[in-house]
């Protein structure tokens, strides 16, 4: 069926939901910042056991917000969350709740939203200065409290991608101060002088080198060794995902 990127599947059902973490904070969603769908594996091939139980994948909606706490020791403190769902494969969605729920994986994330999450964890422990940090990470399997609306709420009839005993995954971290870096204005005399592209590219090659060990597998630490690089490799490199802060000269 093929995925668009710019498929909007989660829309603004989600907008100004209040997530509770299990670590006594409560954040409401302020403000979708950008959506994305992940294609995973069809029903059918499932079926015909064309992957393996190890090798299948559920597909996901994919959504960053910006949120602020609610609930708990630093009211109004403003975070990054990153939503991830699973939703059917096919689009638009099945109608039928009950044939959505057919599709679920049983609680089985994807494997790239559980990279994910032990990356964050790995750059926190070791308090990566070019990386946000993580707060928490919630997950909730999908049912009626999860997707509750008031009655007076439009979107209660309108939440097309809930699957019935599917996950939604909540990963809360520390918002940056920095922006994403524009291609274009980057080249720009006016914006960036050669100077300071200089200073952006090395600034680049320190933080780079610092978190990518290139003699390890991916999400694996040298053994025996101090780790100072984390042997982490970036699967999702776009521009978009690179974030220059100016004030401090750091990526």
């Amino acid at each position: 069926m093929g995925y668009d990127r710019r498929d909007q599947i989660i829309e603004d059902s989600l907008n100004n939901r209040v997530v509770k973490f299990s670590n006594q904070t409560a954040w409401r969603l302020t403000k979708k910042i950008s959506e994305k769908p992940w294609e995973g594996t069809s029903p059918e091939e499932r079926e015909e056991g064309q992957e393996g139980d190890d090798e299948w994948q559920p597909s996901e909606a994919h959504a960053v917000y910006e949120c602020t706490q609610v609930y708990g020791p630093r009211l109004g403190t403003v975070a990054i969350m990153k939503i991830r769902i699973e939703v059917p494969y096919s689009l638009p969605p099945n109608d039928n709740a009950q044939d959505r729920a057919k599709e679920s994986s049983g609680m089985r994330l994807n494997d790239w939203t559980v990279q994910e999450i032990e990356t964050l964890k790995r750059l926190t422990t070791a308090e990566c200065s070019s990386a946000p940090r993580l707060l928490g990470v919630q997950v909730d399997v999908q049912d009626q409290s999860v997707l509750y609306f008031p009655a007076s709420d439009q979107r209660q009839s309108d939440v097309r991608w809930w699957m019935p005993g599917g996950y939604i995954v909540y990963i809360l971290m520390t918002k940056l101060s920095a922006e994403p870096l524009d291609i274009c204005s980057y080249w720009e005399e006016h914006r960036f002088a050669r100077e300071d592209r200089d200073e952006i590219r090395t600034a680049f090659r320190k933080a780079y080198l610092w978190v990518q060990n290139s003699d390890s597998q991916p999400w694996c630490l040298r053994a025996g060794r101090e780790v100072r690089r984390l042997g982490v490799l970036h699967f999702d490199a776009r521009l978009e995902n690179l974030m220059w802060d100016r004030s401090s000269k750091k990526w």
